[in-house]
């Protein structure tokens, strides 16, 4: 496999021509999303639905925090001059550049002709932005990586550690796909602990992202203790639960099953410092390591 090609979607045009009042939704699919294409395919998410206000892009956008031409110009006019001031727009192609190199070091080749990067302007009447801190990430599709942000004084310092996160899980899937329906409580543990050690391990524990509680030692023991219960429990639904806690469970209409906001970011994060720990392996090693053997060389549930 060649080199790997870092492809920037020029969102700021986009966002210029809103400015200008010169873009619309269907812009924002075909000049914004189009490039994304075979990432919204992948998802079965149609760029323009078959009829009027079905499930497409635009909507599916909105679901994830990405402002749209369907909500206020202001934030635009509010929020893009300080994104651009975060410097991210010059620097997202070193952060892919360093995180590849990082896997080149252990003989990895990543199986990707292209890495397409979307940087957009989240929406800050999302409920999922406004829990993060004003940022978040999408990787999950091998060659595509999205970043949305409402920017601010938290977010700004930690978005190229954000983008190392979600390049560890575009990474992480050309080894050990995803599968919604069959993904397991200790899947999704491994897949964010390992995203933010290797974030951590390229940019800084003081760049961790909102994701990663500081939990007490009761508090971690008993969160430990419920994951270990459910940790073989298979679907995004049911995994969810574990993952962002009870409050986001409900409003999501999944099932409680007793844990506070984030405590599956956080364990998951824990399990693999101590399979670091355990193994001596780098984080990039670690990254291409199975689940089973992370789960059984940690001993973090015993």
């Amino acid at each position: 496999m060649g080199k790997v090609r870092i492809n920037l979607i020029n969102s700021l045009d986009f966002y210029d021509k809103c400015l200008l009042g010169n873009a619309c939704e269907n812009s924002f699919r075909y000049e914004l999303m189009k490039p994304m294409k075979t990432m919204w395919d992948y998802l079965n998410v149609p760029l323009q639905a078959s009829e009027p206000n079905g499930y497409d892009v635009v909507m599916a956008s909105e679901m994830l925090g990405i402002w749209t031409p369907r909500k206020s110009i202001q934030q635009v006019k509010d929020n893009l001059p300080k994104l651009i001031e975060s410097g991210v727009f010059e620097e997202y192609q070193g952060v892919i550049s360093k995180g590849i190199d990082e896997f080149e070091k252990i003989g990895y080749s990543i199986p990707l002709e292209e890495i397409n990067v979307n940087i957009l302007l989240g929406d800050e009447d999302s409920q999922q932005i406004q829990v993060n801190k004003g940022y978040s990430g999408f990787g999950g599709i091998p060659g595509y990586i999205i970043l949305m942000v409402v920017p601010n004084d938290f977010n700004k310092k930690r978005l190229k550690s954000a983008l190392a996160h979600e390049f560890n899980h575009n990474v992480r899937f050309t080894f050990e796909p995803f599968n919604h329906g069959d993904v397991t409580v200790e899947e999704y543990l491994v897949l964010e602990g390992l995203a933010e050690c290797f974030a951590e391990e390229m940019y800084g524990k003081e760049f961790i992202g909102p994701w990663i509680e500081d939990f007490d030692e009761e508090e971690m023991e008993y969160s430990t203790e419920v994951i270990k219960e459910g940790r073989k429990i298979k679907g995004f639904g049911e995994v969810s639960a574990y993952m962002f806690g009870d409050e986001v469970a409900k409003k999501q209409g999944y099932n409680p099953v007793g844990l506070s906001a984030n405590t599956g970011y956080t364990i998951g994060y824990h399990l693999i410092k101590q399979y670091l720990a355990n193994s001596k392996k780098s984080i990039a090693q670690a990254t291409l390591t199975s689940t089973e053997e992370i789960i059984r060389v940690s001993k973090f549930f015993g």
